[in-house]
């Protein structure tokens, strides 16, 4: 071999060595990033899991659970920001134990280090900056639930003083900024993370209340609805809501009724528009009059009779400008007139709209008095104890002498009969006016067809009906048809909460028609379903309503295919199990309901059956129970209906021989014995 080959060889074993060496690091290079893409897939399947974890009863599980999902965040793992947010719930544990206080405390200290603390290298202002558009990330795509959370979680860390003023000057920068550039979003999650922020601390708002006015209930709200609604649920929070047996000290005095605050609001109620967000801004404005005004009860029937006008006006008729007269924007300019809405807007529409505000003004009425109620008597208790005070002012004196000459029981009476005989059948009450023409769109909806006002008048309807037993009782059976015939979900979820609170209300009219809420729990629809069992659980766990072996139809809700109505159904039985032997003294009339149920599986009842009976723990109990069921397997006419009886008494700790041994016999055995 010459040199030229030799050379020739040696160079192409020298490239051939290359070639191998890098084949072998692309080997490598890809083995690695396929093993990185399979930990992050595992990662992404397994935060199911883990979300599962943070409902876990054991403390170190649920911390160790939301250790994770930092640690996943961390490394940008976009599945770590479902975990993150259902972390939030964790704030209602209850915090009587230790366990609770650790869980709710590991909450705040997470959150802190995600969201409150900024890189060591910002400066001050930059940090301000960055917590709060961290605020406002955690309302985008947030469901009510999560808001509500969150609310509760911001309100902890305010009393903790986690939050400076300067972030939440920042915030108020981003709500009140003029300029275009800012998205809808941010301005909406400013305004609803400082109404958040109020309900710890209300002078967060009562100091801005100039440029809520201007930016929410002034022209940047009318084009934004949304907008307007959180600014006047933000305006809300300037009066702490009173903690049941605790009195807190008001955030700002009562308003009187020519308030600028006031009449703005009064504007955005009656503002013209098509969009389904003016309901909700209508909710709010409403509300906030009520919480705001030193005599919402006036201003109120002033919106109502301005809003009638508009709505039964003859087409072409000259515009009524009374709403508007003298109200300003908070600029000090006169408000501009409505959009191009007005005259135009579809008559069914601005009758759903009116009989509305007719529906939420009564609730609000009938909340109004008994706020008047509590504060005679906390006046009258604090003038008994105290006596006359000599330095009052004159009206103030003149007062307490009204309340000093006025017994608790008077009181409450006058306010009963004002509820029940003045509200909707007094010579002056406006809301009278209104009751016969519910009543009459309800009752014919080949003449009132439109789906969205029928809706509207259902929901008024049902809202007066908690005013008054007497007009209750005699709407109770059209409501009731209503809520068996509509094909409307939401007006069936609707009336199904408002039969629960008329069990609150009138329990002797409700407690007789309870099959009609039972029933509700076969509907087709999830979210009717879901609503009937959410006010089942309240009325049953509250006491409010008599169960009368009607439980097998929330124990079938065990087996639900939507996980929401299942878990719901779970936490009720858990719940009921801890008051008085309850899961035992319903248990043989839901086995009877479940057996006799045909569309229920063998498989699914053994489940329900297995879990009702964990819920039986005394020997004492598991006897009678055993005895009971045993005394029935004699009459069974099927096979299944033998094994479905001989399933749950291999549940119960019966420690019976004689009724093992007819376990042992056999279905076959039992029939020809009989």
């Amino acid at each position: 071999m010459g040199e030229e080959e030799k050379a020739a060889a040696l160079k192409r074993a020298a490239e051939d060595a290359a070639t191998s060496e890098l084949m072998t690091r692309l080997q490598l290079t890809r083995k690695y990033y396929t093993e990185a893409i399979r930990f992050i897939e595992v990662l992404h399947a397994g935060t199911s899991v883990v979300c599962q974890l943070l409902s876990s009863k054991n403390k170190s599980e649920v911390i160790e659970a939301m250790d994770f999902f930092v640690v996943l965040d961390a490394y940008k793992i976009e599945a770590a920001r479902t975990g993150i947010r259902r972390m939030l719930r964790l704030i209602w544990t209850k915090g009587n134990s230790d366990e609770g206080k650790g869980v709710q405390t590991h909450l705040i200290d997470c959150y802190r280090g995600l969201f409150f603390t900024a890189p060591d290298s910002f400066s001050e202002n930059d940090a301000a900056n960055y917590i709060a558009r961290n605020m406002i990330s955690l309302t985008f795509g947030a469901t009510p639930a999560e808001l509500t959370s969150l609310e509760q979680l911001l309100n902890t860390m305010v009393k903790a003083e986690h939050v400076s003023d300067l972030v939440v000057t920042k915030l108020w920068q981003v709500y009140g900024v003029q300029k275009q550039d800012i998205s809808k979003n941010q301005r909406r999650g400013a305004i609803i993370v400082l109404g958040m922020l109020a309900t710890a601390d209300p002078e967060i708002v009562v100091k801005e209340m100039g440029i809520m006015l201007q930016v929410g209930l002034g022209k940047l709200g009318r084009k934004d609805l949304v907008l307007a609604k959180y600014t006047c649920l933000a305006l809300r929070r300037m009066h702490p809501a009173k903690q049941q047996g605790k009195r807190i000290s008001a955030g700002a005095p009562k308003l009187p009724n020519d308030h600028a605050l006031l009449k703005q609001l009064a504007a955005i109620v009656e503002i013209i528009s098509d969009s389904k967000e003016w309901y909700g801004v209508a909710e709010q404005a409403i509300g906030a009059v009520y919480t705001l005004a030193k005599h919402p009860d006036t201003l109120c029937s002033e919106i109502l009779r301005r809003k009638t006008k508009h709505v039964f006006q003859p087409p072409g008729a000259p515009i009524d400008t009374d709403a508007m007269e003298g109200i300003e924007d908070g600029t000090g300019l006169p408000s501009p007139p409505p959009e191009d809405f007005e005259g135009k807007q579809k008559g069914s529409l601005a009758l759903s709209q009116l009989l509305f505000i007719v529906g939420h003004i009564a609730i609000k009425q009938i909340v109004h008095l008994e706020l008047c109620e509590l504060d005679f008597k906390r006046r009258k208790a604090e003038k008994d104890k105290t006596g006359s005070p000599g330095k009052s002012a004159s009206v103030d004196e003149q007062e307490l002498d009204l309340i000093g000459g006025t017994t608790e029981d008077d009181f409450t009476e006058a306010m009963a009969h004002i509820r029940e005989r003045e509200l909707l059948y007094g010579e002056n009450s406006l809301l009278s006016n209104f009751s016969p023409m519910v009543t009459e769109i309800c009752s014919n909806n080949t003449a009132y067809q439109d789906e969205d006002l029928q809706a509207a008048a259902t929901l008024c309807m049902a809202k007066l009906m908690c005013v008054s037993s007497e007009y209750c009782e005699k709407n109770l059976p059209l409501l009731i048809t209503i809520l068996e015939r509509s094909h409307n979900a939401v007006t069936r979820s609707n009336v199904v909460i408002a039969l629960g609170d008329m069990a609150v209300c009138f329990n002797h009219l409700i407690d007789e028609n309870t099959d009609f809420l039972y029933r509700r729990l076969d509907d087709n629809d999830a979210l009717v379903k879901r609503t009937c069992l959410m006010t089942l659980t309240f009325l049953i766990l509250a006491g409010q309503v008599k169960v009368k072996g009607q439980l097998g139809a929330m124990a079938k809700c065990l087996e639900d295919p939507d996980k929401r109505i299942a878990d719901l159904s779970k936490m009720f039985f858990t719940e009921l199990a801890t008051k008085d032997n309850a899961v035992y003294n319903h248990f043989i009339d839901m086995f009877s309901l479940l057996t006799a149920e045909k569309g229920l599986e063998e498989d699914a009842l053994k489940r329900i059956i297995k879990f009702l009976s964990s819920f039986i723990e005394k020997d004492k109990h598991a006897k009678q129970l055993a005895d009971k069921l045993a005394a029935r397997l004699q009459r069974c006419e099927t096979e299944r209906q033998w094994n479905d009886i001989a399933y749950v008494l291999s549940l119960l700790q019966h420690k019976n021989e004689d009724i093992q041994k007819t376990l042992n016999g056999g279905f076959h055995l039992v029939e020809a014995a009989a």
